[in-house]
C-alpha cells in the first residue's frame, strides 16, 4: 500500500458570536479558531484518512503542505506512522513550518490506519477507558461575577469541573478565584490558567492563595522560556503547576522540563506537539516520571476528538478539557464529541470517528 495523492482543503468558518466573546486575557481567539486546513491522504487501495490543522493563516498552511510535506509522503506506506512522523521531524528543522502543520499528517495517517482496520484510534492505541470527566474551561471575563455565574452554570449541568483563564492582573485574579471558590464550594474541582501572565513574584502571590482556595492546578504563570523561574515555582509550592502547552519541540521540548522537575503536571495536544504519535509519547514520559498529562483541548470539536482518542488510551490523566461557550468552538461541518452525565465519550468509529460534511467543507472553503 502507497500514498498516492495528498489532498488539501483550506476552509473558513463563521465565528458564532463577537471576536470579544473569545478573549483569553487581552487577545481574541477569532484568527485562530476559524480558519483551517482538511489534509487528506489517499491510498493507491483507496483508503483514505483525513485529519485538520490547528487555526491560523490556512492558505499558508496550505502551501506548506503542498510545497514541503506532501512531496515527501507520496510513494510511502501509509501504516509506517512511526517512520513518516520521524522523517517529518528530522525534515522540519529546515521546512520551519507552521506550528500545527504537522500534527494534521499524522492525524490523517491515524485516521487511516483506523478505517483500514475497521477500528476506532483509542483501539489502535490500547483503550484504558471509554470516556473522560470533562472541566468546562472559560474565556476571560470582564467582571468577577460573569465567571461566577457560568462557574454555577456548568456545576447545575453535570460538568466535572470549572478553569479559569484570568484577567492576569494579581489582585484582580486574587477576588476572581475566591468569589468562584465561594460560589460552587469545596469540593467542586476548579483549576486556572494565568496564560503565562506574570513574573515569578506574582505568580508565587498567587500561587499561595491558589493553594488555600484548594485548586486543583496553576497553569502557565510564567512564559515557557523561563524554565528555572518554573522550577523555582514548583519547589516553592505546593499547588501542582502545570505547563508545557505551547513551548515548541513536541516530546523533545517537553522533556527538560520533566528532568527538570520544573512543572508538576505536563499538558500536551495533537495540534501543538504534532499529532498522536507524538502526544502518546509526551503521556507515556511523564507516566515514567510519576507525573500527570493533561490534555489541552483546542478550537473545534474534531481536534478535541483527537486528543480525547489519547486521553483514553493513557492512564495518568484526570480531566478532559472543554472550552466554553460550546458554540463557539463548534462548526457545522462535523459531528460533536458525545457528552454523558459530565463525561466525554470516545467515538467509537472507524479512525478518529467523527466524519466530515464535505459538502459543508465545500461551502466555506478558501480557495
Amino acid at each position: 500500500m502507497k500514498i498516492q495523492e495528498v489532498r488539501l482543503t483550506p476552509f473558513k468558518r463563521k465565528l458564532a458570536g463577537n471576536p470579544e466573546d473569545v478573549m483569553v486575557k487581552d487577545q481574541s481567539l477569532e484568527a485562530v479558531i476559524t480558519q483551517y486546513v482538511v489534509v487528506e491522504i489517499i491510498t493507491d487501495e483507496g483508503v483514505k484518512g483525513e485529519g485538520i490543522t490547528h487555526g491560523g493563516d490556512a492558505l499558508a498552511m496550505k502551501r506548506y503542505l503542498e510545497n514541503y510535506v506532501a512531496p515527501v509522503l507520496i510513494g510511502r506506506d501509509p501504516r509506517n506512522r512511526e517512520e513518516i512522523w520521524q522523517t517529518m521531524w528530522r525534515l522540519d528543522r529546515l521546512w520551519f513550518t507552521q506550528k500545527f502543520v504537522l500534527g494534521a499528517v499524522d492525524v490523517a495517517l491515524w485516521d487511516l490506519y483506523g478505517k483500514l482496520k475497521d477500528a476506532p484510534i483509542v483501539e489502535l492505541l490500547g483503550r484504558y477507558t471509554d470516556r473522560m470527566p470533562v472541566y468546562a474551561s472559560s474565556m476571560t471575563k470582564e467582571t468577577v461575577e460573569e465567571y461566577v455565574e457560568e462557574a454555577l452554570i456548568y456545576k447545575d449541568r453535570g460538568f466535572r469541573g470549572y478553569k479559569l483563564h484570568t484577567v492576569g492582573e494579581l489582585n484582580i485574579d486574587r477576588k476572581i478565584c475566591r468569589a468562584v471558590r465561594e460560589a460552587v464550594g469545596d469540593d467542586w474541582p476548579l483549576m486556572v490558567d494565568s496564560v503565562s501572565a506574570f513574573d515569578y513574584p506574582d505568580a508565587l502571590k498567587l500561587g499561595r492563595e491558589l493553594e488555600e482556595l484548594d485548586y486543583e492546578w496553576f497553569e502557565e504563570p510564567l512564559r515557557d522560556y523561563q524554565i528555572d523561574r518554573y522550577r523555582d515555582l514548583a519547589e516553592a509550592l505546593d499547588i501542582p503547576i502545570a505547563g508545557t502547552e505551547v513551548n515548541e519541540g513536541s516530546v523533545f521540548g517537553v522533556a527538560p522540563y520533566i528532568t527538570a522537575r520544573a512543572v508538576d503536571i505536563v499538558r500536551a495536544d495533537t495540534a501543538f506537539k504534532q499529532g498522536i504519535t507524538a502526544t502518546k509519547k509526551i503521556a507515556t514520559l511523564a507516566e515514567a516520571h510519576g507525573m500527570r498529562c493533561e490534555l489541552h483541548t483546542n478550537g473545534n470539536q474534531l481536534l478535541d476528538a483527537y486528543s480525547l482518542h489519547v486521553a483514553c488510551s493513557i492512564p495518568n490523566t484526570r480531566f478532559f478539557e472543554q472550552l466554553v461557550p460550546e458554540a463557539l468552538f463548534t462548526f457545522e461541518g462535523a459531528p460533536t464529541v458525545e457528552m454523558e452525565d459530565g463525561y466525554a465519550l470516545v467515538p467509537t468509529g472507524p479512525g478518529v470517528g467523527l466524519p466530515l460534511d464535505w459538502e459543508w467543507v465545500g461551502a466555506n472553503r478558501l480557495d
